[in-house]
């Protein structure tokens, strides 16, 4: 009888310190969830791309709850930076330059960052005299980063952005076409 009591309170300790450790690895799962990069960047793009006051309200809603789950400091000044243009229209920099902090801020975490740093910064550079070089720098990389990707989608935005050379009236929807294939 005292073997049997024996056996069951090991089984029972057994099973107490793997529901201990069951829930030990839950919870750390919980506080190390993925940052929601990916979903910053989607959303940034979807409330640039918002015209509805409900579709635009929404975004808002999600992007500043994204923002707050991020927890970096970095991408919730740039977000308020952001919401100071958002009641009339913010410029298509402010979108770019949330994605761009993002994406700097969680470099490891972003597939194809330097692409997407590149490609930000031909758009910011490009046309600029005083940034010649660092555009020179920018485009070069990203149109090679472009070729080794090998994803035709992105290689057929790329060439109409490179096309439009700056000046047609779409070169930044091309841009954010581009960022969301890249994200992908």
């Amino acid at each position: 009888m005292t073997v049997q009591r024996g056996i069951g309170t090991i089984i029972f300790s057994i099973i107490g310190i793997i529901i201990i450790f069951i829930a030990v690895v839950i919870i750390l799962k919980v506080v190390r969830s993925e940052p929601p990069v990916t979903d910053i960047i989607y959303k940034t793009i979807d409330l640039r791309k918002a015209s509805d006051p409900v579709e635009r309200a929404d975004s808002i809603t999600a992007l500043d709850e994204l923002v707050s789950k991020s927890g970096n400091e970095d991408i919730k000044g740039q977000w308020d930076r952001m919401m100071q243009c958002l009641s009339s229209s913010c410029p298509d920099e402010a979108f770019l330059d949330l994605i761009l902090v993002t994406v700097a801020s969680y470099e490891k975490d972003v597939q194809n960052s330097a692409l997407l740093v590149n490609v930000i910064a031909t758009n910011k550079y490009w046309g600029n005299p005083e940034r010649l070089l660092d555009f020179s720098r920018a485009l070069s990389m990203a149109n090679e980063q472009v070729k080794l990707l090998e994803d035709r989608k992105v290689e057929k935005i790329w060439e109409s952005i490179v096309a439009c050379n700056n000046v047609c009236p779409e070169k930044n929807n091309y841009y954010f076409d581009l960022i969301r294939a890249i994200v992908q």
